[in-house]
């Protein structure tokens, strides 16, 4: 109960200290700035405090889940949260992703969402 309540609280403050995005290890909740971010498909949706905690509930369940996401919708004002996983090569992220349902990666390196 301890771990997760300190992975809830720190990505309000992560997210608090990015308000526009962020991508960090979910241990240590350093920023991860390479690599590829691939979002898991059962956190999607996940907003708000609700989101926040549904997502440190999984990441502490979860040992293969490496880091945690954030991430502003302009559109709808929301603030997103995602347990991610990280990789270093574009192969395995596209497999990944495609496993997850997602429409895009994130490479970490160049800032840039990579569609699929």
């Amino acid at each position: 109960m301890e771990k997760l309540m300190f992975t809830f609280e720190m990505l309000q403050t992560v997210a608090a200290t990015f308000p526009g995005g962020f991508t960090c290890d979910k241990n240590t909740f350093q920023p991860i700035t390479s690599g590829f971010a691939v979002a898991v498909a059962e956190t999607q949706n996940s907003f708000d405090n609700y989101g926040a905690a549904k997502v440190a509930a999984y990441v502490c369940a979860h040992k293969e889940i490496n880091a945690v996401g954030g991430w502003f919708n302009t559109e709808n004002k929301k603030y997103y949260y995602d347990a991610v996983i990280v990789v270093k090569d574009l192969e395995t992220a596209v497999s990944l992703g495609k496993a997850n349902k997602q429409i895009a990666i994130f490479n970490l390196d160049t800032l840039e969402e990579i569609r699929l």
